[in-house]
């Protein structure tokens, strides 16, 4: 057979260098797992990412972290993967993992590096809100929208927590009209963002499903959706600029307040408007404070002004376009309101109820407001005679365990002794403490008192 020389160039056809010449890529510690969304408002959280992950490999989410990630964090806050409080970490501040501040940096880097994805920062809202406060940014536990769940299940797509449910301004699903939830139906408990119970769509508490079929619900009114719907176009603005352009300029707020102030006539004209103390804009201006998203977006609502615009726009221009206006927008209902409706009186009566009859609990109030979804300070307010008995059902249980642990640490003093004095051993402290179950008990009053009788007996005992 002729030998066939490949020529080094033929028009139209790629000549590829041999197999062995190509350099493989580096290979990834986890797996690549793509982020849903990027590069729409509808952007994944990262602890989003990570419960996701995690399914992929069949293991819950705190296993993953405490094996894989919390070894590889730079912060030193975090300490080892065997005394990091991952259970309390992963109830009540593992949101923090999709915010602006140093832990979100330092989670979303070291995930990119072990799954060498690049773009976990903008599964943050450091990528856009990295000079805001952490106050007002993020909710304390996930939110969703059970609609949202169940189409998506229907149509086979991936469940997962988008970025913008986990924003504390963000309350309702444009889309479906329906509020979110914070609170699983069926247990009635919040949502823990890593948790050893973590599949997209279902409780982490209970395992419940929970999406839902529905419609839109009647209590959203049309300014509730028209304001909510200018917070979405208002947050994919600020994602969309900085995925182009970078960080927004955030240091340039307080000349945009200053500015807006000027043209309406004040602080105390714009606190009017934005139903908000007028000192607040002083302290803005000034820089003695920095406004909260929430704040941003209400002003910005009012005035029909994008954050970005307050940030971007001369404040020349800003001054021009305010007094060319005759008519404001009416301030958005942003700030939380107590439940006041009969039938939420009633649901938390009957609760109350069900923990003073011992069919819950006892529980600590703490614990009863967080169940119900209110604060203390309301429950204290408007339902004060449940309160104190609550507290005083509690109190007296917790009474009641101390009681019981003492007589069993006692009782086990006792017995260890008596069978140390059988073994012809002396019942010293030392040798006491080395056979109970947790040697503090001789450190405590009614412990060390019962050594002391026994003691003082078997030494009358033996003279």
């Amino acid at each position: 057979m002729n030998h066939i020389e490949w020529p080094e160039h033929v028009p139209g056809i790629a000549v590829h260098p041999p197999l062995c010449s190509r350099t493989m890529p580096e290979r990834s510690c986890l797996y690549n797992l793509p982020p849903i969304g990027l590069g729409t408002v509808l952007v994944e959280c990262l602890s989003s990412y990570i419960n996701r992950l995690a399914l992929a490999y069949r293991v819950n989410a705190r296993r993953l972290v405490a094996s894989e990630v919390i070894p590889r964090l730079s912060g030193g806050q975090y300490g080892q993967a065997g005394s990091f409080p991952l259970g309390g970490f992963g109830r009540s501040r593992s949101m923090t993992v999709n915010g602006a501040g140093a832990v979100a940096e330092d989670w979303a880097t070291t995930l990119g590096q072990l799954t060498g994805v690049e773009e976990l920062r903008q599964l943050t809202v450091s990528q856009w809100a990295s000079s805001l406060p952490a106050w007002g940014l993020l909710r304390t536990v996930p939110g969703w929208c059970p609609l949202c769940y169940h189409h998506w299940r229907e149509r086979g797509q991936p469940l997962y927590l988008p970025l913008l449910w986990a924003l504390r301004a963000v309350t309702i699903c444009v889309e479906h009209r329906i509020w979110l939830r914070e609170r699983c139906p069926h247990c009635r408990r919040s949502q823990s963002a890593l948790a050893a119970r973590a599949s997209p769509g279902f409780c982490t508490q209970c395992g419940a499903w929970l999406g839902e079929q529905g419609s839109a619900d009647a209590s959203v009114d049309a300014e509730t959706l028209a304001w909510q719907t200018w917070v979405v176009q208002a947050v994919e603005e600020l994602y969309l600029a900085s995925r182009v352009f970078g960080s927004p300029p955030w240091q340039a707020l307080p000349q945009g307040i200053a500015a807006c102030v000027e043209a309406v006539g004040g602080t105390r004209r714009l606190g009017r408007l934005v139903q908000v103390p007028g000192v607040l804009f002083s302290a803005w201006r000034k820089r003695q404070r920095t406004p909260s998203l929430t704040y941003v977006l209400a002003v910005s609502y009012v005035l029909d002004l994008s954050p970005l615009q307050l940030m971007t726009v001369e404040p020349r221009r800003l001054r021009e376009a305010l007094w060319a206006k005759e008519v404001y927008r009416s301030a958005p209902a942003f700030k939380y309101k107590m439940p006041n409706s009969v039938g939420e009186q009633t649901r938390i009566h009957a609760f109350f109820q069900e923990v003073l009859a011992g069919e819950v609990g006892p529980l600590p109030l703490r614990q009863v407001a967080r169940h119900l979804g209110v604060g203390e300070k309301y429950l204290v307010g408007r339902f004060p005679q449940e309160c104190t008995e609550v507290t005083a059902q509690y109190l007296a249980h917790r009474t009641r365990r101390a009681q019981e642990r003492v007589e069993r640490e006692c009782e086990e003093v006792r017995q260890t002794m008596l069978l140390l004095q059988r073994q012809g051993i002396a019942p010293t402290l030392a040798q006491v403490s080395a056979r109970l179950s947790t040697p503090h008990i001789l450190r405590r009053p009614e412990g060390k008192a019962v050594w002391r009788t026994l003691w003082q007996e078997f030494e009358s005992l033996e003279e």
